[in-house]
Order: C-alpha cells, then structure tokens, then sequence
C-alpha cells in the first residue's frame, strides 16, 4: 500500500499536463481560426478588386475600339455587348 500514493501522484501529474495540453491547444486552434477568417475576408477583397479591374479593363478596351478608325472591330465590340445583355435579358425572364 506504499505505492497507492505515488501512483496517484503520478497519475494526477499527468492529468495537469494533459489539461494544460488542451488549453494551449484550444489558444492555438482559436489563433488559426483567427487566421483563416483574416485570411478568407482577404481572399473576398482581392476578388472584388479583381472583378473591378476587370470590369474596367473591358471599359478600356470598349473605349478604345469605339474611339478608333476600325469600324468592324466597333461593329464586332458592340455585337458582344448585345449578345451579353441579351443572355441577361433571358435570364431574367426565367
């Protein structure tokens, strides 16, 4: 019976460290949680600026081909632009 002690002594050690184990696991898994919401609303940023580059690269380029002398690249540009809104009108009328 001398050794009952110990080994509840032992036995409540490693009971400590496995709690102090959770607890900075828990601190760790809440920084990468942190992390990753940084990180997606980052990601939501950057995709709405590229979206807005975008949008204005094909400004651009509307601009340029309706300000040029090339009227068949015009025609051609203005064509696209109806066919889109068309795609658009019909998904609407779903």
């Amino acid at each position: 019976m001398e050794f009952t002690p110990l080994v509840l002594d032992g036995i409540e050690n490693k009971v400590k460290k496995v709690i102090f184990h959770n607890s900075e696991l828990k601190e760790e898994n809440q920084k990468l949680l942190n992390q990753q919401q940084e990180l997606e609303d980052q990601i939501t940023q950057l995709t709405e600026k590229n979206r807005n580059l975008e949008d204005q690269i094909d400004k651009l380029k509307v601009a340029k081909t309706l300000s040029g002398k090339d009227n068949f690249q015009a025609r051609q540009q203005i064509n696209d632009l109806l066919r889109e809104i068309d795609k658009c009108y019909a998904l609407l009328n779903r």
